[in-house]
């Protein structure tokens, strides 16, 4: 499985000062600024700075292979290829360099930090006006995410509904026991949602499934985002939570829309807030208890106690948070 962990070391170079401060919020760990510029409290990297080139690392231009032999391996190694490209990037991982990777896109960002599964040890964005940042910022959010916190909540009913069109996301990459997706009807309040990793005696364990629920539901995906499931397709990037809420991202292979019998879950956390979710009726469709196990909705019954996801109350506009009003049932 692909995880971005360990911290990346984000160099951003801002063109202006509008987007050094925008580096901040974006996830910036260090600022290429020339010695007086203010780095809103982060790191600086440059001469006389908290990061300094011979001291802290080295900077190379790759032209050919054999600038790859003069590479150093007992610091930081910042490259600039002659032209863009990763395969410099990927020689000196498999070496057991440090790799700074110097980039000019928030894709090329994206690119050098997920090769080779581990990816560089961080990137230098040079010259970077404040709408690169944020893309940069959007990257950073679907490949390090945030932890989510999770809550208790107990059931309190399981009611049967009829025939209804149920979503499928099948992922590209295998869950792990006690991971799924955060689905609900509401969009502040939902449950976490097991994939269909458990053996089962009738059908074959599929672990990068989660039968996600009624189309109408809302699923969390990165950037703290919403999405109907109706309209998840492939390539789209899904927010996989384990039990324990830490978070990573996974792309969709497919999502499969069929005709199932469908059941609604509802549940209320200590405070008196509803969740509530329409799942297919199936002994595969699993929620996650408060011990991070997994439970059928089969098996559920009143007061069993579950994972959930709960969100400050307010409207969305397009999947994002705005300050409005809303009354969901």
């Amino acid at each position: 499985m692909s995880d971005p962990t360990p911290r990346k070391h984000i160099w951003i170079e801002p063109a202006d000062e509008a987007a050094a401060r925008a580096a901040r919020a974006a996830g910036a760990t260090a600022l290429v600024t020339p010695e007086g510029t203010d780095t809103a409290g982060l790191p600086r990297v440059g001469a006389n700075g908290n990061r300094q080139e011979g001291r802290d690392f080295e900077r190379y231009r790759i032209e050919r292979e054999a600038d790859e032999e003069a590479v150093r391996r007992d610091r930081l190694a910042v490259i600039e290829p002659a032209e863009w490209t990763i395969i410099p990037a990927e020689n000196l991982i498999a070496r057991g360099v440090d790799v700074i990777q110097v980039v000019d896109t928030a894709e090329q960002a994206k690119l050098a930090l997920t090769i080779m599964e581990q990816g560089v040890a961080g990137i230098w964005l040079r010259h970077a006006d404040v709408a690169t940042v944020e893309a940069l910022g959007r990257v950073l959010d679907e490949l390090q995410p945030p932890p989510v916190a999770l809550t208790e909540a107990r059931i309190t009913a399981i009611t049967p509904v009829g025939m209804g069109d149920r979503s499928c996301l099948d992922l590209i990459g295998e869950l792990a026991p006690g991971e799924g997706l955060l689905v609900g009807s509401f969009n502040h309040a939902r449950f976490l949602v097991h994939s269909e990793n458990v053996d089962n005696p009738h059908c074959a364990a599929r672990p990068f499934r989660v039968n996600a629920g009624a189309i109408h539901g809302y699923v969390v995906t990165p950037g703290d985002r919403i999405r109907y499931l109706a309209e998840m397709a492939s390539g789209d990037p899904a927010l996989v939570v384990g039990a324990d809420g830490q978070t990573r991202t996974l792309a969709v292979g497919r999502n499969k829309i069929e005709r199932r019998p469908m059941v609604q879950v509802e549940a209320v956390d200590d405070e008196g807030t509803t969740i509530s979710a329409i799942l297919q009726h199936a002994e595969t469709i699993r929620l996650v208890t408060a011990q991070g196990t997994a439970v059928s909705v089969l098996d559920l019954t009143p007061g069993d106690r579950v994972r959930v996801s709960l969100a400050e109350r307010g409207e969305r506009h397009f999947g994002r948070r705005v300050d409005e009003t809303i009354l969901e049932r």
